[in-house]
């Protein structure tokens, strides 16, 4: 039985998720997301999964990829508004590592701090 978001998903995977994997990954979490409406027992079950261990590690690295991304985005957009600093791109880039490690580490500790109280009070799944 096809339902309109089975067929949805279906053809989007046929489409797009040819060795995509992020791509692939958004579409279970919109997927996970829509079930709070079309299946609110297997929503249930789905956000408990999100509350283990596995997925905090997830979240860390999904911190770190996104902090990551947005000093390196403001870098490449600071070198295409300024061409003349592109001949400076390697200390450019050693600042931007700096950056994101000064962002970081306390990001992660706050995040991982809050997840370690969470396991310790509720207990680890």
């Amino acid at each position: 039985m096809f339902t309109p978001l089975t067929t949805a998903f279906g053809e989007g995977m046929r489409y797009k998720a040819k060795g995509n994997i992020l791509w692939l990954l958004h579409r279970i979490h919109i997927f996970g997301m829509s079930m709070s409406a079309f299946n609110p027992p297997l929503h249930e079950q789905m956000l408990d999964l999100y509350k283990t261990p596995l997925f905090s590690l997830g979240e860390l690295a999904l911190a770190a990829l996104l902090v990551f991304h947005a000093v390196n985005g403001t870098r490449i957009a600071i070198l295409e508004l300024r061409p003349h600093l592109w001949e400076k791109q390697e200390v450019a880039t050693r600042y931007s590592l700096i950056i994101v490690g000064v962002l970081l580490v306390p990001t992660l500790v706050i995040m991982a701090a809050k997840s370690l109280s969470h396991y310790l009070t509720y207990g680890f799944k």
